[in-house]
């Protein structure tokens, strides 16, 4: 505010999220869909990506709990409040990134900084990744595309990455059956102060 930064406000409202929570995005009023989504099509066309699936699979779903242990004892119960959280997850990336887009389409020299949970943005699935389609959607000339979205994470902990040892988890796709779907966990990693040797398996990009 200092500097006379424009500030966005992104994510939808709560109450909105909350109807998701509790019934899925068919329960969203339609009015409040389409301004949280633009791209409607690319929007649902999107689940079905292998790569998608990939990050969905390996990131998204790693961050779901079942709300008491009456749900995750009852298996259709679980079912259903994973597809829920699946819905609101999928909602808030949308519309933090349809914000930013349409922002951004008016402005084609200005700069976007993101403040966003790891989560929302690790292996570039999240808020991130979806920029450039909405760019591209909401102006078929948009130069921006995924070299265009650099996603920093700072301080990382091993757990934030979701690694099962103490080094952090550089990327998901690493069996032979999805190769071609290999995902990156961010461009950079940024650091307070020098990690620990052992934090990091191996340099990012060793050219």
């Amino acid at each position: 505010q200092k500097k006379r930064f424009p500030l966005l406000a992104l994510a939808p409202e709560s109450q909105d999220l909350d109807t998701v929570r509790k019934g899925g995005l068919q329960s969203l009023d339609p009015e409040k869909r389409e301004t949280y989504v633009a791209d409607a099509q690319g929007f649902i066309a999107l689940t079905q990506d292998p790569r998608f699936k990939l990050y969905t699979e390996k990131s998204l779903f790693k961050d779901f709990r079942p709300s008491s242990a009456a749900v995750a004892s009852d298996e259709a119960a679980a079912k259903a409040e994973q597809g829920n959280y699946f819905a609101e997850k999928i909602l808030v990336h949308e519309a933090c990134a349809t914000c930013i887009s349409k922002w951004a389409a008016s402005r084609p020299d200005a700069l976007v900084v993101t403040i966003a949970p790891i989560p929302d943005v690790r292996f570039l699935g999240g808020i991130n990744g979806r920029v450039p389609r909405i760019s591209q959607f909401l102006n078929k000339d948009s130069l921006v595309d995924d070299e265009a979205v650099t996603t920093i994470l700072l301080n990382p902990n091993a757990k934030e990455t979701l690694s099962e040892s103490k080094w952090l988890r550089l990327e998901i796709g690493t069996s032979p059956r999805n190769w071609a779907y290999q995902t990156k966990v961010a461009d950079y990693l940024w650091f307070s102060s020098m990690p620990k040797v052992n934090m990091i398996p191996r340099m990012m990009n060793e050219q």
